[in-house]
């Protein structure tokens, strides 16, 4: 009797056993390397020009304050006197807005990093993510909505 060719079910179990090991280590590492979307990006962008306005305040013990304007994505940072710091602008990608329920939405910072700031929201197609504030610490959280 001649053997048919094949393989057996032990050896179609090593290979998916083999399979699945390989893609349990290679998934997470492809995840990380997929760029972030246009909300997350805004978000993240926000997020900076903030904590440079709070370490601004913490470095010089003076307040500083953001001064956002949502439709165009521009900011200023400027001291509590008016001294102008910086400006710019926040890429917003397609079809991602700034929302806040102030028309100029704010962040001051005092000279100790205590924030009082008006609402921020990043929304887009993909989903929307607030700009969530610590009043007492300063620190900035972005946290999907």
């Amino acid at each position: 009797m001649s053997r048919r060719g094949g393989f057996t079910l032990a050896e179609i179990i090593v290979v998916l056993a083999i399979l699945g090991i390989t893609a349990a280590v290679v998934v997470p590492a492809f995840t990380r390397l997929a760029p972030d979307d246009d909300v997350t990006s805004v978000a993240a962008q926000l997020d900076g020009v903030i904590a440079v306005a709070r370490n601004t305040a913490l470095r010089r013990a003076t307040p500083v304050e953001v001064t956002l304007i949502p439709q165009s994505g521009r900011y200023w940072l400027r001291l509590a006197d008016g001294t102008p710091l910086d400006s710019g602008a926040i890429l917003l990608g397609r079809a991602v807005t700034l929302q806040s329920p102030v028309p100029r939405p704010r962040v001051q910072f005092s000279r100790l990093g205590v924030v009082d700031a008006d609402p921020l929201l990043v929304l887009g197609p993909t989903g929307a993510r607030a700009l969530v504030f610590d009043r007492w610490t300063g620190d900035t959280r972005v946290e999907p909505r």
